[in-house]
Order: structure tokens, then sequence, then C-alpha cells
């Protein structure tokens, strides 16, 4: 071989471009009693005969076997591990536990994980299955409001590091989900209010996700919907709250269809995130995912209107939806906002001195999802706000 010189123009070069496109396929069955039809839908997706089944501790015993009597109907070799409860689950311990479980039992590339729980319950389920063996099967059956509307829809899975939420994660979409809003009957009141802070924000950012998705708006907001429908106490039992299920899951599946691995459109779902994941985490978790969306939503807009993206009476008209689903919308005032800032800007989306954050723009419903905020000023936002 001739030493390396100098290129010239008689040298050769080549570059080979590898392109592939990945198939994306998940299927979501959005039925009251769903998970009663687990071992038929397994089947129905042609998995091989081992399952293992993962919950938390306070997962509600008839929901587990409900789903463990749904596999005995259809002969799976069923398996099960229970995880700690919350964020507590999302650890690299229970992670290496789950995979030594797996590896242990002999699982192959064909058997499944169900999850069955909460957000964080979903997320690392998702991320033992992406990970082990390179990718195993998987379902999901979303016990919380939250995770039903998203936490458990679009293919992201992660675990919590020691400085901040979700650093270590994958894109890996499930082969299966199942929504059953009988789930939610034993919810308690602060677990429905915290999926109702998710779900206005996708009230906040519909007609952006209409202007670029193939998602279509009803005769009516879903901003206005919800207002008509839960002017009173949070209630199961409400008529409206499947289709509300379902209106969320269709905004953010079209999402996800136009961008899969958030390279553009999907940083619109991320309104309110910034500033939530450096809440929970700066209160160790004790403000819940939707509770600091709540919070962090009404911040978003807070520094649109100071940076007269909005009007102030727009802003204040935001305030009155979230004050009339019971939701707190002030940064707590016993929490230390250098503390709170620094976890704040761990967020995997900055980049350098700068970072995406999402901003309503011009009223509520529409976002910017691609400005850069310098670091700096929006740890200002924080100092100062009230």
């Amino acid at each position: 071989m001739k030493k390396h010189s100098r290129p010239g123009q008689e040298d050769s070069a080549s570059t080979l471009l590898l392109q592939s496109s990945l198939e994306l396929k998940s299927r979501v069955d959005i039925v009251e009693g769903g998970r009663l039809r687990l071992g038929r839908i397994l089947r129905q997706l042609n998995v091989g005969r081992k399952v293992l089944l993962l919950s938390q501790e306070t997962l509600p015993s008839a929901w587990f076997e409900d789903c463990k009597a749904a596999l005995t109907a259809e002969n799976f070799e069923q398996y099960s591990l229970s995880l700690p409860e919350g964020e507590a689950a999302k650890s690299i311990e229970q992670l290496c536990r789950i995979w030594e479980f797996l590896q242990k039992n002999a699982f192959t590339r064909m058997d499944t994980i169900v999850g069955l729980g909460g957000g964080a319950l979903t997320d690392i389920a998702a991320f033992a299955a992406s990970s082990y063996l390179r990718g195993i099967k998987l379902l999901l059956i979303p016990s919380t409001l939250l995770a039903q509307v998203d936490a458990s829809i679009g293919g992201k899975t992660a675990i919590n590091l020691d400085s901040a939420k979700n650093l270590a994660g994958s894109f890996y979409f499930p082969d299966a989900v199942i929504v059953d809003p009988e789930l939610l009957s034993t919810l308690s009141e602060r677990e429905l209010k915290s999926g109702m802070g998710e779900i206005i924000k996708y009230a906040y950012i519909e007609d952006t996700v209409a202007d670029y998705a193939e998602y279509k708006k009803g005769p009516r907001s879903l901003r206005a919907a919800i207002a008509e429908n839960f002017r009173s106490a949070f209630s199961v039992d409400n008529p409206f709250l499947l289709p509300l299920i379902s209106i969320c899951i269709r905004m953010k599946l079209s999402v996800v269809l136009k961008d899969p691995r958030e390279e553009n459109l999907r940083r619109c779902l991320n309104l309110g995130h910034t500033l939530g994941h450096g809440l929970e985490k700066c209160s160790q978790y004790q403000i819940s995912h939707g509770e600091s969306v709540a919070i962090g939503t009404a911040f978003a807009f807070r520094v649109a209107q100071r940076k007269n993206l909005i009007s102030e009476s727009e802003y204040f008209s935001v305030l009155a939806d979230l004050q009339a689903l019971s939701l707190d919308y002030k940064i707590p005032s016993n929490l230390d906002r250098e503390r709170l800032i620094e976890a704040m800007l761990h967020d995997k989306k900055r980049s350098a001195a700068s970072i995406k954050f999402v901003v309503p723009v011009q009223k509520a419903g529409r976002v910017n999802f691609d400005m850069e905020m310098p670091v700096e000023e929006l740890a200002e936002f924080v100092r100062t706000d009230a």
C-alpha cells in the first residue's frame, strides 16, 4: 500500500451510502375489557410461547389476575416479575434484573414482555424488550390515564440516571398496546388529575398537529370539548372520557407516523416537559409527571407572553383552563430555583449553550417546536417566575 499523500486530482475515493427503510408497525386496541383479550391478541401476533408479565407492587390484584387468566386460556407459558412503584422502577438495577430474569428463563426473540402498569412501568418494560437480544416482542397494557394517552404510545423507552429523567433509552415500537378504560376505575383522584395534566397539553398543540400531520380536528377544538365536558369534578364515569382518550391517541400517533425519531414535529409533544422533567427530578418525584407537565405548560405560556409571542389575555385564559381542572400551575415555592435550573438543564434537548424549547405562538393550540433558547435566558425566566 502506498504512503498516504495529500489529495489531488489523480486521487480516487469512494463513498458508500446505506439507506434502510424500517417498517414501523404497532397495533392499538382501545376497548373496555381489553385486558381480557390479552391471550387472543398475542395469538394473533404469532409470538412465542413464553410471556413475562411485568407489573408494579401497587397494581390492583384483580387486573393482574385477569391478565394471567387470559394468558392461561391461550396456553402461554407464564412468568411474572414485580417492580418497585413509580420512578424507582426505571433504574439500571431494575433493568439488569429484568435482563437476567429473561436470560435465566431462556426467552428468545419471539417471546414476549407484557408491561402492565403506569408510565414508569411501560417505559422500562419497553426498554428491556428493545435491548434484550437486540429486541424481543412487546405488548403494553397501560393502567393509568397518563400512560393510556401518552407514555405507552409512540415507541419511546427509557430509564432514569442519577442526574436526570429518561437519559438512557431507545425508540422501540410495541407490537401491540391494549388501552382498557376499565383499568382507570381503581385510580385515585390525584392519578386522574395527573393524566389530565398531560391531556390538556394535547389541546394546546392541536392546531400545529393538524397543520403538519394527518390529524383532522373535529367541529370544535379539543380545548373547547374539555372545557364543556369537565367543568365539574373529574370522573371515570364521564361519557366523554373514552372519546377523549381516543382523540389523544389519534393525535399522538399522527405525529409519530410523521416523525418517529423526534427530528422535528414530534418535539411539539414536549410542550411543558423541559421544566416538567426538572420539577420531577428536583422534587424527587413527589410531583408526578402530569402535575409537572401542567406546571411546565403554564411556564411555557408565561415565557411566550413575556416574549410577546402570545397576548396577556391568552395567557390568562390558559391559567383559567388549568384552574378549572384543579391543576396547579405555579412552581412550588419550597423548591430551590437553582437546583431546579440544574435539573432542567440536563434535558436531552440541550445542545451546548442552547436548548430546544417548545413555546406557544399566536394562540393556545399552536406552538413553535423548533425554537432554540439560550440556556441562561431560560434559567433567568425560572429565577424570576412568580
